[in-house]
Order: C-alpha cells, then sequence, then structure tokens
C-alpha cells in the first residue's frame, strides 16, 4: 500500500507538469494561430487574442504557486518537452498544408469543453497543499535571531481583574528569517522570551510511509514571561509572520486552500490510509534575556519534529 502511493505521489508531480505545460502549450498556439493563419474574421482573432493571453495568465499564476514545489526528473522533462513538441509539430504541419481548420460541431465542442474543465480540475487539486510547507522530519522551516539589541517603549495595558497600568518597558529586538537566512519579518517584543507558533497537517501514518510529509503552516510569534507572576502581570503580544518557503502563495488563494483541506479533513475517518487531521501547535520558547537579567544575542532554529515544533 506505501510503495503504491509513492507512485501516487509521482504521479502527482507529473501531472503538475503537465498542468503547468498544458496552459502555456495553449497559450502559445493561440498566439501563433495569429500569425501562421491570418485572413480570420475580427472574431476569431479577438477569440485568439483573447484565449492566448488568459491560458498565458492562468500558466503565470499557476506556475507562481507551484514551479518551485516540482521535481523536474528525467520523466517530468520528457513530458514537458513532448507537449511542447506537440504544440509545434501541429503549427508546423497546419502551416504546411495551409488548410483552414474545420470547425468543430457540436460534440467536438463538448470534448474540448469536457477536456478545458477537466484540466482546470487538475489545476484546482493541485493547489491544495498552497500556502503550506512542505516538511520533512526535524527540517528547519525558520531563524528567530535574538540579536541582544535593546530599547525602550511605553505601554499600556490592564492585567486580569487589575486596574490599568502604563509603564515604559524594555524591549528586544529580533529577527525572523527563512532557513536560508532573509529576514522576513522584525519586532521588537518586550517580556522574557519568544515562540512561535502555527498549525500543522498531519497526514496519515501510511501516506507519510509513501514519503507525503505533513504540511506546516506558520502563523505569528508571542512574548512569554520566565514565572507565572510575571505573565499574569506584564502585557502579551503577538506578530504575525508572512508566509514564507518555496509555497508561499498570494494571500487570495488562501480561503480556497483551506477550505478544499477543511472538506478533505470532514470527508476522511479517523483511520483511514487517506486521512489528514489539523492541530495547532507552538514552539519551545526561546530567551530574550539570561538568568541575570541580560540581554541574549543568539540564533535559533525552529524545526518540525513527529512531536510538533521544537528548536535547535
Amino acid at each position: 500500500m506505501a510503495s503504491l502511493l509513492g507512485v501516487f505521489a509521482r504521479l502527482a508531480n507529473l501531472l503538475s507538469i503537465f498542468v503547468l505545460c498544458c496552459f502555456f502549450a495553449l497559450a502559445a498556439r493561440l498566439l501563433a494561430l495569429l500569425f501562421l493563419d491570418p485572413g480570420r474574421g475580427a472574431l476569431a482573432v479577438a477569440a485568439r487574442l483573447s484565449g492566448g493571453l488568459a491560458f498565458l495568465g492562468l500558466g503565470l499564476l499557476y506556475g507562481a504557486f507551484t514551479l518551485h514545489t516540482l521535481a523536474w526528473d528525467p520523466l517530468g522533462l520528457a513530458l514537458a518537452a513532448a507537449l511542447g513538441l506537440a504544440v509545434v509539430s501541429s503549427l508546423v504541419l497546419g502551416h504546411r498544408n495551409r488548410r483552414r481548420p474545420r470547425r468543430p460541431g457540436v460534440r467536438g465542442a463538448l470534448s474540448q469543453l469536457t477536456l478545458l474543465l477537466a484540466l482546470l480540475l487538475a489545476a484546482t487539486l493541485t493547489l491544495m497543499r498552497a500556502g503550506f510547507l512542505s516538511l520533512s522530519e526535524d527540517r528547519p522551516v525558520m531563524l528567530v535571531e535574538v540579536t541582544g539589541e535593546i530599547g525602550v517603549k511605553e505601554v499600556a495595558w490592564a492585567p486580569p481583574d487589575q486596574p490599568g497600568r502604563r509603564e515604559a518597558l524594555a524591549t528586544h529586538r529580533v529577527v525572523f528569517r527563512t532557513p536560508e537566512g532573509e529576514p522576513v519579518a522584525e519586532a521588537w517584543v518586550y517580556g522574557d522570551q519568544v515562540a512561535v507558533k502555527g498549525r500543522v497537517l498531519r497526514l496519515s501514518p501510511v501516506l507519510n510511509a509513501a514519503g507525503v510529509a505533513n504540511l506546516f503552516e506558520l502563523q505569528f510569534a508571542h512574548n512569554g514571561y520566565a514565572t507565572a507572576e510575571r505573565h499574569n502581570t506584564f502585557p502579551h503580544q503577538a506578530v504575525p509572520l508572512p508566509c514564507t518557503g518555496p509555497l508561499a502563495v498570494h494571500p487570495w488563494w488562501r480561503p480556497v486552500q483551506r477550505r478544499l483541506l477543511e472538506l478533505w479533513e470532514k470527508g476522511t475517518d479517523e483511520g483511514s490510509s487517506l486521512a489528514v487531521r489539523s492541530a495547532t501547535t507552538e514552539s519551545t520558547y526561546f530567551p530574550l534575556v539570561d538568568a541575570s537579567g541580560q540581554p541574549v544575542r543568539r540564533t535559533f532554529r525552529v524545526v518540525l519534529t513527529p512531536g510538533g515544533l521544537s528548536a535547535s
């Protein structure tokens, strides 16, 4: 079963390559026909131009979501080359024969519409993971750099069941970076500690055994305190984290992706081999100050382990 699902995972990569190449192939064919098949009416020219630009836009949009997730192995490259060769061959043969293509009948039009809908459905299904970080075990997801720089910020807050307070609190500069070291967010955090919170989508053990890794989404970082008394007395702070990693997408796609995954989660039983379950998790706390109260200067790695988020 695991080996079979592993084949399905590889087929999903080929399907994504096929969808991406189809969008660009259709765009190239329609736009090329504007020059290779002149003499058409204004309506036909407008249809080809708008269709070509639409497929080009879909290809660019789909590529922005999936291009960096694709494994361009020899089979994937061969598939892309075959689609490109098929488009070039059809254009060359049509140009040599100089025959006007016949208008498709009702059956032909329905067949083309069915193929187009199937292509769009495949594109939607392969985008289900967009917005998440596909992570293997113990793979770093973020670097938290505590710079040791301190500042002062006047903060007003009201502890639970206590009167409001307003004080000047020490803040610590924290830079959040990708695993490659690129900065993605920065904050001046008050308190004794800082942690990262997120949501993990845990797949069934069968899917994990087939090589399909759990999915993880970074959400925000928040401060913390060394003692319960300070935790109940001093203010709390959260810093939103932008989407990072190779699967970061435009915010408009995220509601669609969430809805698709919710439907998947509701549609599978707990013991199903295709089950997916979401859970909120957070990292251990990273110190902003040492035991003597002096600011810490250190870079921590946030990693995803079988037990959740951890640090190193």
